[in-house]
């Protein structure tokens, strides 16, 4: 199964408020030394001195600087997951950090800055799953596509949930977060769009909304388990994409490999009669 990498986005350079490689290299002069270039000592120190007066963020860092701006971002993600966006302070991202008020304002501006770092990669790993679905036939290899790419989406969702509920509620009153946030999922919907025009949908189906219905399945399904304390589990993702392989694709019953139930603690194997090629079963 695919996995999306938790590193995205962040390997370089992310530039302020789209998370985009910022590739400027002239530098202003650097100033003297301020409380909060102090204050970065032992904590991406090496990179205080190339960046003092612009957050981290908007220029190239250096190891050290990748790996602290990195335990920001995380922090910031458990955070929002606790607090909320509104509620979280910038004193608590930099205590679950174990860094300092100055170290956050090398690479941020503020906690909106932050976030805008955030829902840009968000949007480069959702951007992945624009190109990581390939062609659904009605039989078991196109079962196994589609619930690859349902894996990749649902990773995608659990490890950014805090972000997109803010991206979420800020949209709205954020022109660049709401651009950002449309782009994203408008990818997503336009690559299932088209593997259901291919597939050839039965009248009715408008390939568009049934592909955009998908994605908001997927998303408000798991926003229900999330809130209810249940996890999306390898059973849960063998459901929806079983679902959506037999409405938009012309599946029958899944691989035998996918129909498991929950035992206790322990997974067992299901077996079932299926008809003859893994397509519908005939009348």
């Amino acid at each position: 199964m695919t996995t999306i990498r938790s590193t995205m986005g962040t390997a370089g350079t992310l530039g302020a408020g789209n998370g985009r490689a910022d590739t400027t290299s002239a530098r202003p002069p650097t100033p003297k030394a301020t409380s909060s270039t102090k204050a970065a000592k032992g904590a991406g120190a090496a990179d205080a001195a190339d960046v003092a007066g612009e957050p981290a963020s908007r220029r190239a860092l250096r190891s050290q600087g990748r790996k602290t701006m990195r335990k920001l971002l995380d922090a910031a993600m458990v955070v929002f997951a606790r607090r909320g966006y509104h509620a979280a302070r910038v004193d608590d991202i930099v205590k679950l950090a174990k860094t300092s008020h100055g170290t956050f304002y090398l690479y941020f501006s503020n906690k909106e800055d932050l976030l805008r770092a955030l829902a840009g990669e968000a949007g480069e790993v959702v951007a992945a799953l624009d190109t990581a679905l390939g062609p659904v036939g009605p039989n078991d290899q196109g079962w196994r596509e589609l619930r690859r790419w349902m894996e990749g989406f649902s990773e995608a969702w659990q490890r950014y949930a805090p972000v997109l509920r803010a991206w979420t509620d800020l949209a709205m009153s954020d022109a660049e977060l709401a651009a950002q946030g449309h782009a994203a999922a408008g990818g997503v919907a336009r690559t299932l769009t088209g593997r259901i025009a291919e597939a050839g949908p039965q009248p009715g189906i408008d390939p568009n909304a049934a592909a955009e219905a998908v994605v908001a399945m997927v998303d408000r399904f798991h926003y229900l388990r999330q809130f209810a304390g249940e996890p999306v589990d390898a059973g849960a993702l063998d459901t929806l994409t079983t679902m959506v392989h037999r409405a938009l694709f012309g599946g029958g019953t899944p691989p035998l490999e996918s129909l498991a139930t929950q035992d206790g603690s322990a997974a067992t194997m299901v077996k079932r009669p299926r008809p003859a090629g893994g397509g519908k079963k005939k009348s």
